[in-house]
């Protein structure tokens, strides 16, 4: 199995927003990227007031602008953090290298064209032909930066803003909170969850990343247990839609009092407190995602 693959398939088992598949050749339905936010305006618009509509039932431009970026940002975001805490791994992400299934008019698939990425000079599968070798980690990150943001949502954001009016105010601050999300739920299953938070921390306090000071992160405790979440620094404005159930637990307009008290009652993304004192300690093959998964070298 393609290496890429086979690592987006163990990313996978945690939760499949984790998985970005590969696009395969002689499928019917897709579209490029680039011809999607770049050919068409009027066509652009129209799938936005669709998703906003369909998603929240809103036909506020600025609130479809922003359940449109939140649906687009889910499949995008969280394989490419996904990869680059679990593997050390950055899927080409790039506009050029996306594409999208689209049925009726929506749609319902993202995948990459090529199976390309980039990884460390030390990974077993560094000379496979797909992959492109950063010399140490903080050139993977800068890897990361460039294809995900740079490559992508730089261009994505003004596109939504010119063609249907979205926020860049709200699209900056969507892109940020996907981070967090995918960061939240990795925090359960890492084996170090100390060195997941500071990663995290770098991430959302570099100037130079399109997620600066968004928004800031914490690890919560709560009855012996602790949970790796994000307050927020804006609004994604689902409380503006009639479908809407009061606030997010993070919104920018809830009080910090009620944040934690919202905390406490979500029931995802909670690890155990001895099990985090520890992790220092422990075998990295006992992690929850590293069991019965070693990465495999190419060809295997």
């Amino acid at each position: 199995m393609h290496p890429l693959r086979h690592s987006m398939q163990r990313a996978g088992l945690i939760s499949p927003y984790f998985e970005l598949p590969v696009r395969e050749s002689g499928q019917h339905g897709w579209v490029g990227a680039s011809e999607l936010f770049f050919t068409n305006d009027r066509n652009l618009h129209e799938m936005v007031s669709s998703c906003g509509w369909n998603s929240w039932g809103t036909n506020n431009s600025h609130v479809a602008g922003s359940a449109f970026m939140i649906a687009y940002l889910n499949r995008l975001v969280w394989p490419v953090i996904g990869q680059y805490v679990l593997e050390r791994r950055v899927p080409h992400v790039s506009l050029d290298n996306l594409a999208f299934h689209r049925v009726a008019g929506v749609i319902d698939a993202t995948g990459l064209n090529q199976p390309s990425f980039a990884l460390l000079p030390d990974d077993p599968c560094a000379s496979h032909p797909d992959a492109e070798v950063a010399s140490d980690l903080p050139s993977l990150y800068e890897k990361l930066k460039e294809w995900m943001f740079d490559a992508n949502l730089s261009m994505v954001i003004p596109a939504l803003n010119r063609a249907a009016k979205a926020s860049f105010k709200v699209s900056h601050n969507a892109v940020a909170y996907a981070c967090a999300q995918a960061f939240h739920r990795l925090y359960p299953v890492v084996k170090d969850p100390d060195l997941l938070v500071r990663e995290a921390n770098r991430f959302f306090d570099d100037h130079s990343s399109m997620v600066y000071q968004q928004l800031t992160m914490e690890v919560f405790e709560h009855q012996r247990k602790l949970a790796f979440l994000a307050r927020r620094r804006g609004c994604c404005l689902v409380w503006r839609t009639e479908r809407a159930n009061g606030y997010c637990s993070n919104c920018i307009l809830v009080p910090r009092e009620e944040q934690d008290r919202l905390f406490r009652q979500s029931s995802d993304g909670w690890r155990d407190q001895v099990e985090v004192s520890s992790s220092q300690q422990r075998d990295p093959d006992q992690s929850p995602y590293n069991q019965g998964h070693r990465r495999m070298p190419y060809g295997v």
